[in-house]
C-alpha cells in the first residue's frame, strides 16, 4: 500500500486488524521522511506513537525497523534497547538521566535538562504531555540549588508535588505553609502558590524558583490571582535570576523578558502522545430543551460503552454534580454495572463522607457504582482521594470542571468537552486546548480520545504579556510593589496620585497584597467620615459579635468585592454574614449541613429529601472552601490593618481581627495542628486527635508521632480506615 499523506496512514493504523510486511515496510518508508523534515517531524512522531500503540499488529520482523524510528523520533522513554544498533545504543544511553532512576528523557527534555543543569533560566511552553514537570524532579534530584521554591496554581496540584518529592526530603525541608520556618541545616523546598509566596517572611537566599503555568501572569487570562502571581514572581527575582517557567500553547514571551535575562526561550510541540479529536455536536436544528435531553442521552450511551477511564469536563460545579447523579440514574435504570475490580476500594471513602458530610450524600451512592464528580467546592483531601481512586481504576467515569482541568494530572483515556463554558464565559482555544491535553498519559496510553459536544473554538495565539517587563496596562496593585528603578516613565506618571497619599497609608495598602487599591482607599475615607459610628463596631479583637461581624463584611462585599467575581452562590453580604456567624459558633461543617437540611425554610423550598441533602451539602461545602478557607480571612486581615491605621491616627481605641481571621482559616485548630490540613489529611482526623497532641511541635514531626500510634490506638480514638490511611500516607 502507498501512503500519500498522514491522515491515510492514521485510517490505515485505525482500521486494519493485522498489518503485512510490505505495508509496515511502506509505512515505515513514509514515516521516515516525515521524520526527516523539520516541518513535518511532528506528523511523523505522531505515526510513531500511533504505531506503537498499535503493537501486536505490527510483523515481528519489521519491529527493529519502527524501534530505530522510535530513536528517531526522540522518543527514548519508549525505545526497546534490544533492537539497537551500538551507536544507537550509545544514544539512548545518552538521555538516561544520570538523577532519576531507570529514567530515560525524550530529545527534548534532555536539550532543557542541560540547559537547566548548567544553571541557565528556562522558559518553556510545550503540550500536556510533554513531561515538563519531570525536570523539576530532575532538578531536585540533582542537588544543585538548596534553597527552592516551586509555585504551582492550586493546593490540590502543590499535594500532588508533595506526594512526589517526600523521597528527597533527607536532603530538603519541604515547606508547604506559612507557619513553617525553613530548615538550617539542609535544602529547603518550598511549595507555595503566587499568594503564600507574598505573604511568606522567612525565606532565605532563594536559588531558584520554579513557576508552573506561568501564562497566569498575564492579566489577559482574566485570572482573579495574576496579580498575586506577578507580586510573587517579582519578589522572587530580588533573590535570584535563576528560574524555569513551564505552561501550554504559549506563542511568546515579552522582548523586554527576553533580553533582561540570560534565559532559554523554547516553544515547542513536541508531544509523547497522539490525540483522536472526535465531533459529537448535534447539528439538527429543534428546540434548546430537545437538543439538551438529546445531548444527555448521547453522553449517557457513550460513557456506558467505554471501558477505560473517562474525564468528563462540566462547565460549573452545580453542572458536574448534576450529571454525574443523572448519569448514575441511568446506570441504575439500565442496570449497567462498571465491572470495576477495584470498586470495594471506594468503601472507606464513603464511611468517611456518611460520618463527616452527611450519609444520604449522594456521591456515596455514585462511588458505589464508580462514578464521582471533582470540583472545587469538595474538602481537598476527599478531592485527592478522588482522583487517586480514578487513577487505580475504582472510579472509571469522573465529571470534573476546570479545578481538575488544570489541578492535576490523571490517567485518562478519554476526554469528553461536554460544555462550552467555563464559569460564565465560553472557553477559548487556548482553554479547549488544555481540556484536550488530559487525555492519554506518557507510558499509560498511546493516544488519547477526545469528545466534543461542541464546536471548536476559533484558533488563537496565546501571547503572555507579563506585567513586571510591559507596564503599559499594569494594575496599580502590581506597580506600587516596584522599586523606583524598576518603574518605567509612565507608571511613574500613574503611581503620582498613590505617592501622594501619607507613608503610613502607602504601606498600609502594599502589606494588602493584591487587593484592589481603590477599594481599600474608600475604605479608609468611609471610616473617616464616620468616625464616631464606626468605632465601636470596628473596636472588637477575638469573636465578634453579630452588628460588628455584618459591618466588617459589608465594607469589604462593598469595596474589595470585584464585578463578576465567584461568590460561592451567596447573594449578599448579610447572607455572608449570617452564615460565617453560624459556622463559628457551630465550628463544624457537618453540623451546617444538618441544620439546613433540616430547616423549616429549606424543607418548605425543597421538598424532596435527598435533593435538599445534596443541595445543602454542595452549598455548605462550596461556601466554606471559597470564602472560610481563604477570602474571608484575606478581607478580615486587609480591613484589620486599614482600621487600626484609621482609629491609631485619630487616638482612638482599634480593633485586631487575626484571631478571628486565623480561626477561620485554621478551621478553628490551633496552627500547628492546622498546617497538617497541607498534608492532605482530614480536618476529622486531626479533630479526634488533638487532644492526644503535643502543641509545640512542627507538622513533620507531628505525622512521625501520629504514625508511631499502634492502628488500634488511632481506632480507639474514634478515627476511621480512610483517616488512618491518610495519616500513614502522610509524610
Amino acid at each position: 500500500m502507498n501512503f500519500l499523506d498522514v491522515k491515510n496512514a492514521i485510517s490505515f493504523l485505525s482500521n486494519t486488524s493485522e498489518i503485512t510486511y510490505d505495508d509496515s515496510f511502506e509505512l515505515s518508508r513514509f514515516c521516515s521522511i516525515l521524520l526527516s523534515n523539520k516541518e513535518s517531524e511532528n506528523q511523523g512522531r505522531d505515526i510513531v506513537i500511533r504505531v506503537l500503540d498499535a503493537w501486536d499488529k505490527i510483523p515481528e520482523n519489521t519491529k527493529p525497523i519502527w524501534n530505530q524510528l522510535t530513536e528517531a523520533a526522540g522518543l527514548y522513554p519508549y525505545v526497546n534497547p534490544l533492537y539497537l544498533s551500538e551507536s544507537a545504543a550509545l544514544r539512548y544511553e545518552y538521555h538516561k538521566s544520570p538523577f532519576l532512576k531507570d529514567v530515560y528523557l525524550h530529545a527534548e527534555q534532555q536539550e532543557l535538562s542541560i540547559e537547566l543543569q548548567n544553571k541557565r533560566s528556562v522558559v518553556v511552553s510545550a503540550p500536556t504531555s510533554f513531561g515538563k514537570s519531570l525536570l523539576i524532579e530532575e532538578i531536585i534530584a540533582s542537588k544543585i540549588y538548596r534553597q527552592i521554591v516551586i509555585i504551582q496554581p492550586t493546593l490540590a496540584l502543590l499535594d500532588e508535588t508533595r506526594k512526589k518529592l517526600l523521597k528527597y526530603r533527607n536532603a530538603y525541608k519541604i515547606v508547604v505553609s506559612t507557619n513553617q520556618i525553613p530548615d538550617e541545616t539542609k535544602g529547603n523546598i518550598f511549595l507555595f502558590t503566587g499568594e503564600r509566596v507574598v505573604e511568606y517572611v522567612n525565606f532565605p537566599q532563594i536559588e531558584f524558583f520554579v513557576i508552573d503555568e506561568f501564562y497566569k501572569l498575564s492579566l489577559d487570562r482574566d485570572d482573579d490571582r495574576a496579580i498575586s502571581l506577578n507580586q510573587a514572581f517579582h519578589k522572587l527575582l530580588r533573590f535570584t535570576d535563576k528560574f524555569y517557567l513551564l505552561g501550554p500553547m504559549i506563542k511568546n514571551i515579552p522582548t523586554s523578558f527576553k533580553e533582561k535575562f540570560d534565559l532559554m526561550w523554547f516553544p515547542t510541540e513536541f508531544t509523547t502522545v497522539a490525540v483522536d479529536e472526535k465531533s459529537l455536536e448535534i447539528q439538527d436544528k429543534i428546540k434548546a430543551s430537545e437538543k439538551r435531553a438529546l445531548k444527555e442521552q448521547k453522553l449517557f450511551e457513550l460513557l456506558s460503552q467505554t471501558n477505560e477511564q473517562t474525564l468528563i469536563y462540566c462547565s460549573s460545579p452545580n453542572k458536574a454534580t448534576t450529571l454525574c447523579l443523572e448519569f448514575v440514574d441511568f446506570l441504575k435504570a439500565n442496570e449497567i454495572k462498571s465491572n470495576l475490580r477495584n470498586i470495594s476500594d471506594n468503601q472507606e471513602m464513603t464511611e468517611w463522607i456518611s460520618e463527616n458530610i452527611n450519609p444520604r450524600w449522594s456521591l456515596i451512592s455514585a462511588l458505589n457504582y464508580g462514578v464521582a464528580f471533582h470540583h472545587g467546592a469538595l474538602p481537598r483531601h476527599l478531592g485527592s482521594s478522588i482522583v487517586d481512586a480514578f487513577n487505580h481504576n475504582s472510579i472509571r467515569w469522573l465529571f470534573c470542571t476546570s479545578t481538575l482541568i488544570e489541578g492535576v494530572n490523571t490517567s485518562a483515556k478519554n476526554v469528553i468537552l461536554y460544555d462550552r463554558d467555563k464559569g460564565k464565559k465560553r472557553i477559548d482555544f487556548f482553554d479547549y486546548k488544555n481540556i484536550a491535553g488530559r487525555s492519554g498519559r506518557m507510558k499509560q496510553h498511546f493516544i488519547g480520545n477526545v469528545y466534543r459536544f461542541e464546536k471548536q473554538p476559533d484558533q488563537m495565539d496565546l501571547f503572555v504579556d507579563i506585567p513586571l517587563f510591559n507596564q503599559d496596562n499594569a494594575p496599580l496593585e502590581i506597580l506600587v510593589a516596584l522599586e523606583e528603578n524598576e518603574l518605567e516613565n509612565n507608571s511613574k506618571e500613574r503611581l503620582k496620585n498613590f505617592k501622594d497619599l501619607p507613608v503610613e497609608l502607602q504601606e498600609v495598602v502594599k502589606k494588602n497584597s493584591g487587593i484592589n487599591i481603590e477599594g481599600q482607599l474608600k475604605i479608609v475615607e468611609e471610616v473617616e467620615s464616620n468616625l464616631e459610628a464606626c468605632q465601636q463596631l470596628l473596636n472588637w479583637k477575638s469573636y465578634p459579635d453579630y452588628p460588628q461581624l455584618k459591618y466588617v463584611i459589608e465594607l469589604c462585599w462593598k469595596y474589595l468585592l470585584k464585578s463578576g467575581e465567584n461568590k460561592a452562590d451567596v447573594k449578599s453580604a448579610a447572607q455572608l454574614s449570617v452564615l460565617t456567624k453560624q459556622y463559628a459558633d457551630l465550628q463544624s461543617i457537618p453540623a451546617m449541613i444538618r441544620d439546613m437540611a433540616n430547616d423549616a425554610f429549606w424543607i418548605e423550598k425543597i421538598a424532596d429529601e435527598q435533593e435538599r441533602i445534596d443541595n445543602r451539602s454542595f452549598f455548605v461545602l462550596n461556601v466554606a472552601r471559597h470564602w472560610f478557607d481563604y477570602k474571608l480571612p484575606k478581607w478580615l486581615s486587609v480591613i484589620s490593618e486599614l482600621q487600626e491605621y484609621v482609629l491609631r491616627k485619630h487616638n482612638l481605641p482599634f480593633g485586631n481581627y487575626s484571631f478571628f481571621a486565623t480561626s477561620l482559616e485554621h478551621k478553628f485548630l490551633p496552627s500547628n495542628l492546622a498546617a497538617l490540613l497541607e498534608y492532605d489529611i482530614p480536618y476529622s482526623a486531626i479533630n479526634k486527635l488533638k487532644h492526644t497532641l503535643p502543641q509545640d511541635q512542627s507538622p513533620e514531626m507531628l505525622i512521625v508521632h501520629i504514625n508511631k500510634m499502634p492502628k488500634d490506638n488511632l481506632l480507639s480514638l474514634g478515627l476511621l480506615p480512610y483517616e488512618i490511611k491518610k495519616l500513614r500516607k502522610a509524610f
